[in-house]
């Protein structure tokens, strides 16, 4: 199985929650990241970031 990508949204208060998870290539992650920004939990903060499911590495972060 492929090694998956975790895309997390940060809320106001700087905790970081669970989006959804994509497949680790740059389309999906990028496309994941930016419809994670456009949710409401990512409203305030404007963070997302992705993270490697398996071993907790970040790999991108985006800023909308």
């Amino acid at each position: 199985m492929a090694n998956m990508v975790r895309i997390e949204v940060q809320d106001q208060f700087g905790k970081w929650h669970k989006h959804t998870t994509v497949s680790n290539n740059p389309s999906s992650i990028k496309l994941g990241l930016q419809t994670a920004l456009k949710t409401q939990l990512a409203s305030k903060s404007k963070k997302a970031r992705a993270v490697d499911d398996k071993t907790g590495a970040l790999i991108d972060m985006a800023h909308g």
